[in-house]
């Protein structure tokens, strides 16, 4: 950030932001007014031209004011001017860098190991990133080679630490998982007959719930945390559609979901979660009274990836799954319902943490280390993914050209010197544009998103001086309609991150 940032919420409240201080002051409007004006050295000449002058100056869209009013919030600018209220603020140095020792030690460490069992699914839903709407590989219900899913889970165990007492998840993926029942049962098995240090292991499944009747007594024994995917009640999941007939795969889903909660109640208050995809068919409106009504429950919320469609149907994708008919307003009436799963409380909480100056999570914060551009995470540092065809990626969500290593004929080849030379070879591409950001020590974007393979990479995030007083202004507007709304996100946001 270059300079402190005025900026007036709705109410008419005068607020700036000092970049250098890592401060957000209420101000008033003529010295909100002296900072926009030291921006222009002609403007400025004028304005003390003026003062010189022992009479009530007029500026235009602030209104009239006394000589001696002027005169004093004048000193006072002056006064936070010498002590560095306006200076240019310093941005983390982003000439961070993954040496290739991070590789083992991620891997040693590494909090979950998903593998997507099948590349099969019994859903076609219209949003998912293998329909027409993006650049993907062609599905071939391809299912993972048992063996080479051994030989993976084997090696991350055996580099686990022998007093080692930290979690690892072991997860399952598709496609749809549980059509690929078999591997599930043969993975817990050999988790079982692994001699492994201390480590708990548990296990996770992200399912579509069509077959959960059928396995769910497998799942209640292991204890899996169970994620289901639903988008709301029956018109909001009606992107989600079955592969035979096309039809809504809402009341077969339901039925399923009953079930579990019948039987097995303790098991689904306790280890039952839900995934909602928000698009131009539901809101957050909808979708909390769906779920707290039918579910006392809040599922976890994500966007439709916009990353990686193709240009042919860019058009229709905005139309059929952004579109929304719901006012923004709707929206924010869930703010207190949803609390720290709604978008806006993240969003603010983020802000004060990372502009406010009082929040350390970690001491090596206060020492100035160099950070990395973006939010990628370090490869491996919190999961490490096998697709069904062999590959390792650093997760689930990005693209398979992204391929950071492979399991085949029972072979683990990941090649440190390579990986780290991949990530810092795109950082370097993306740092100059990370400099240009007034949101990048804020950043909630991962490199593979931006695509940065191309040689010019871009972020849907990037805020220019004029996006962020915007975005700044926003959540003041916010805080100043809803006054306990600070002291909950100061209080709860800040610990539940």
């Amino acid at each position: 950030m270059k300079a402190a940032i005025p900026f007036t919420t709705s109410s008419g409240h005068n607020y700036f932001y000092s970049s250098h201080n890592r401060q957000f002051l209420f101000s008033h409007p003529l010295i909100n007014y002296f900072i926009r004006l030291s921006e222009d050295d002609k403007q400025w000449k004028d304005m003390l031209k003026k003062a010189s002058v022992n009479q009530d100056i007029t500026i235009a869209g602030l209104g009239k004011f006394t000589n001696a009013d002027f005169q004093h919030y004048f000193s006072k600018f002056r006064f936070l001017k010498k002590y560095g209220f306006f200076k240019p603020g310093e941005q983390k140095n982003r000439d961070g860098s993954i040496p290739p020792t991070r590789i083992e030690q991620n891997l040693s460490q590494t909090k979950q190991l998903i593998f997507e069992t099948t590349e099969d699914c019994n859903l076609d839903c219209v949003y998912c990133t293998y329909s027409k709407f993006y650049f993907n590989k062609n599905r071939e219900r391809k299912k993972i080679n048992t063996n080479d899913a051994f030989k993976l889970l084997d090696m991350i165990l055996d580099k686990r630490k022998p007093d080692s007492t930290q979690q690892l998840t072991v997860s399952f993926y598709g496609g749809e998982p549980l059509k690929n029942f078999s591997f599930i049962e043969d993975v817990v098995k050999h988790v079982g007959e692994h001699k492994k240090p201390a480590s708990r292991i548990t296990f996770s499944m992200t399912s579509n719930g069509l077959l959960l009747r059928k396995y769910i007594n497998f799942l209640v024994e292991n204890d899996f945390e169970l994620a289901i995917s639903l988008d709301g009640d029956e018109i909001a999941n009606s992107f989600r559609i079955l592969k035979t007939n096309k039809k809504p795969s809402f009341d077969l889903v339901t039925r399923n979901i009953d079930m579990v909660r019948e039987k097995y109640p303790s098991y689904f208050d306790r280890r039952v979660i839900f995934l909602t995809v928000r698009h131009s068919r539901n809101s957050l409106k909808s979708i909390y009274e769906h779920f707290s009504s039918r579910y006392g429950k809040t599922p976890i919320m994500s966007s439709i990836t916009t990353t990686g469609v193709v240009d042919e149907f860019k058009e229709e994708f905005y139309e059929t799954f952004l579109k929304s008919r719901f006012p923004a307003t709707e929206n924010t009436c869930y703010i207190h319902e949803l609390f720290t799963k709604h978008p806006f409380v993240s969003e603010t909480a983020e802000v004060f943490e990372r502009f406010g100056n009082f929040v350390f999570r970690r001491p090596a914060q206060l020492l100035n280390p160099k950070y990395l551009p973006t939010a990628t995470c370090s490869p491996f540092d919190l999961r490490i993914y096998m697709s069904a065809d062999g590959g390792i990626y650093p997760c689930e969500h990005i693209s398979r050209i992204f391929e950071l290593g492979t399991v085949r004929g029972s072979k683990v080849e990941i090649n440190p010197d390579k990986i780290t030379g991949t990530y810092n070879t795109y950082f370097q591409k993306i740092k100059k544009l990370c400099k240009q950001c007034y949101l990048a020590d804020n950043c909630k974007e991962c490199i593979f998103n931006t695509a940065v393979e191309t040689g010019i990479p871009s972020c849907e995030f990037f805020m220019n001086k004029q996006k962020f007083t915007s975005h700044i202004t926003r959540i003041f507007n916010y805080l100043e309609q809803d006054q306990q709304l600070f002291a909950r996100i100061r209080d709860e946001a800040f610990l539940a991150k």
